[in-house]
């Protein structure tokens, strides 16, 4: 409506000039016929004539000038908004009939500049959200330069990516992601896989790299997630299952030998008789050993609840260690406890019971005659550290990383011993390290021995309260 205002006045600025250009002609034909006739009425007319006509033109003249100003605006705010710049709002006289076309370039302009704000904020948004992802991502163009990376990728490929636009080859050097790129831009179809690094410990990426078709070109995403923790897990899972299987079928295969070796008449000397029901009574043992086993560590899992209390270590490790003196004695090994009597702690004294013997068990077993076992006790602001020392046999560098292991056992020197045991002892160590925010470390040298030390959080009866009640 306000356009077509626009219009009308522009065609009456035209008739205007055209009758302003007749009554110049009209004024020229009256001065003529007046100095040609020497008739003075008709050269005060001409006079008259030429006067409003002066005046008319001058008028004109400056409505054409603030029109064609106004114009001039308009076209120069339009030619910002079909380029995307920013300009200042376009103000005119309520009067003028451009009024409705400037106020709604106006709010064009507005709402234009929102968008573009929003569409800022919006991206701003994304990159942060991309860049906070804990998964690889990168964008490469059709020209083959990476256009964006964020964090996580630069932490998988260890490179310190450059914000600048640079070729994507620069970064990557893995030899199976750069194929699994390059056949993405050849066929022009996503593709996915399981990429593995290279180095001491590799890691596996679930890989996918997608073709993103855009209106005129289009772009590659890369996006890597490291899943070699759940690989590992996985791995675990099988060996656990085999592991247990083994250590299961041992006994249960010694327990049914013996037993179908006294049915088929070996009762009947009562020497066999009593060594046989010996063996699958200690058989029987071991299988039910394996089985707790198993069962403390999927209820360690599942969560437990902890009875805080306030002890006397130094009591409480003495009590702890005389089932083992005997056995230690026959080995003619000396355990020494080297807490200070008068240490106080507040723990959970069943769990502090499965953690020493377990370790106190291993450093007889692993120990050597007339060897040593000591149990020191530390403390520092946060924590109080239970120490289990042994001049045994010691453990490989290679072996420690995998100790904690469900049934793992170190290298034959280590078991030449026939050591029994279920294989699970310092993986329920772990476990239950960790359920209680703990920490267990490992200083071994073989021919010289091991140091277990634990980290227990120092906890308040308060706390210990709290945490039993939960």
């Amino acid at each position: 409506m306000n356009s077509l205002r626009g219009m009308t006045i522009l065609s009456k600025i035209s008739k205007q000039i055209l009758a302003t250009v007749g009554l110049s002609i009209v004024t020229l034909a009256m001065n003529f016929y007046a100095f040609s006739g020497m008739k003075r009425d008709w050269f005060f007319l001409s006079l008259v004539a030429m006067t409003i006509l002066t005046i008319v033109t001058i008028v004109l003249g400056i409505y054409y000038y603030q029109h064609e100003k106004t114009i001039k605006q308009l076209q120069t705010m339009t030619e910002n908004i079909v380029h995307d710049q920013p300009a200042a709002p376009l103000f005119v006289a309520p009067d003028n009939p451009f009024k409705g076309l400037a106020d709604q370039l106006n709010e064009l302009q507005s709402r234009q500049q929102d968008e573009a704000k929003s569409i800022r904020n919006s991206n701003t948004e994304l990159i942060t959200i991309l860049s906070s992802l804990p998964v690889g991502i990168m964008v490469i163009d059709s020209a083959h330069d990476v256009i964006f990376a964020n964090h996580k990728m630069s932490t998988m490929l260890e490179r310190n990516i450059l914000t600048q636009v640079h070729p994507y080859t620069q970064d990557i050097r893995n030899y199976q992601l750069l194929s699994l790129i390059d056949g993405v831009f050849n066929d022009r179809k996503s593709q996915q896989a399981e990429v593995r690094s290279i180095g001491d410990q590799p890691i596996t990426w679930d890989t996918s790299v997608v073709y993103n078709q855009l209106e005129n070109d289009f772009h590659i995403l890369v996006i890597m997630y490291d899943i070699s923790d759940i690989i590992n897990v996985k791995q675990m899972q099988i060996d656990f299952l085999r592991n247990a299987s083994h250590e299961l079928k041992t006994p249960v295969t010694a327990i049914s030998g013996f037993a179908k070796t006294l049915l088929d008449g070996a009762m009947d000397d009562q020497k066999t008789l009593v060594e046989f029901l010996k063996i699958i009574d200690e058989q029987s043992d071991q299988l039910t050993s394996l089985i707790n086993d198993v069962l403390t560590i999927s209820h360690i899992q599942n969560g437990t609840n902890y009875d805080y209390q306030s002890m006397n270590l130094h009591d409480f490790v003495n009590s702890e260690l005389a089932p083992y003196q005997s056995v230690a004695k026959v080995h003619q090994i000396s355990i020494n406890n080297q807490v200070g009597s008068g240490v106080e702690v507040n723990t959970d004294a069943s769990m502090l019971t499965r953690i020493l013997r377990n370790l106190v068990s291993n450093a007889i077993k692993y120990n050597i005659p007339n060897g040593q076992i000591d149990i020191t006790y530390t403390v520092n602001d946060s924590y109080w550290q239970l120490h289990v020392s042994d001049t045994g046999i010691g453990i490989a560098q290679k072996d420690i990383s995998r100790l904690f292991e469900r049934f793992y056992r170190a290298d034959d020197s280590r078991t030449k011993q026939k050591v029994s045991g279920t294989g699970l002892g310092l993986a329920i160590v772990k476990e239950l390290v960790d359920s209680i925010g703990g920490t267990i470390h490992v200083k071994s040298q073989r021919g010289v021995g091991s140091t277990f030390t634990i980290e227990f959080p120092i906890v308040t009866e308060n706390d210990g309260k709290a945490a039993s009640d939960n």
